[in-house]
């Protein structure tokens, strides 16, 4: 993983172009935009090629090809992709922004209705799976070129879809993004993820993950839980199932006990058991669900 610049703020400006309603990036490269970030924009984002993670607040899950994900206004978050695991292969991934303060004289148009009322009253960022999204694939990927009509009538056509399947979304509620984060503690949280991305797979403890950012071990505890609403030892544990279950997609392993120890757990049975609860489901059915044939 790369070196990090972690002078880097938590809030990221979306780049405009003239007075687009809608603003594509369509990115193909070999990893994501890697900081902890959020901003004023209503975000979907389709993983055309590639996968990896992503995080929203205190939740990680998986990132796979051909998902949807829909990331509401200042919901903190990060796309990334482990190099340890994950193959240099590229990456394509279109992000579509727009700013729902700046289309209500759109949105409150009566033929739009019903997608207003998906995007405003959306109550969490939400995962559409690859089942629901892949066929909005061919919609996605002119959007990066397309300009005038063209491209309106495309992203009308994505509400739409997206409005058809809105009792597939999953939802990625976290909660965090109810924390206001001044500069400094956004600078602070963003060093934390990233050391904990990077040195997962052995044992960080509370003293040297604290000294990081100046802090001593209690006031990095009470600093860390009222930012991510839970324990540092729960994030970076909910990091190493993230990255078993990247190892597990891409047959990287050739078992569960290898995975554990990989990730940083020193025994199965409590890889099995932390896997579990994150997941909701076991090592097993995760990967008689996930993983691709060889």
């Amino acid at each position: 993983m790369k070196t990090p610049d972690h002078r880097k703020p938590i809030e990221f400006t979306v780049p405009v172009r003239g007075d687009e309603a809608f603003y594509v990036m369509d990115n193909t490269d070999t990893n994501f935009y890697e900081y902890y970030h959020r901003h004023r924009e209503f975000q979907i984002t389709y993983i055309a090629a590639g996968g990896g993670a992503f995080m929203l607040g205190n939740l990680i899950r998986p990132c796979l090809e051909n998902q949807i994900f829909l990331v509401k206004p200042n919901d903190p978050h990060m796309f990334f992709k482990d190099e340890r695991i994950t193959a240099p292969s590229q990456i394509h991934v279109i992000h579509l922004f727009f700013s729902l303060e700046k289309l209500d004289p759109f949105f409150d148009m009566t033929e739009m209705q019903a997608i207003k009322s998906l995007f405003y009253n959306l109550d969490a960022s939400k995962l559409l799976p690859e089942q629901f999204a892949k066929p909005l694939k061919e919609l996605f990927l002119p959007l990066g070129t397309d300009g005038g009509p063209s491209k309106l009538i495309k992203v009308i056509q994505i509400f739409k879809a997206l409005v058809v399947h809105q009792d597939h979304f999953i939802s990625m509620y976290s909660g965090v993004s109810k924390v206001n984060f001044q500069d400094a503690d956004g600078l602070r949280i963003n060093t934390v993820i990233k050391y904990a991305l990077e040195n997962y797979k052995r044992n960080i403890s509370i003293e040297e993950i604290s000294a990081l950012i100046h802090l001593t071990p209690t006031a990095f505890c009470k600093f860390f839980k009222k930012h991510t609403q839970k324990t540092f030892v729960s994030f970076l544990n909910e990091i190493r199932i993230e990255s078993a279950c990247q190892l597990l997609v891409n047959n990287k392993v050739e078992s569960i006990a290898e995975t554990a120890y990989q990730c940083g757990f020193n025994t199965v049975v409590h890889f099995n058991r932390v896997f579990l609860h994150v997941m909701k489901v076991s090592p097993k059915e995760f990967i008689a669900t996930h993983t691709r044939k060889r």
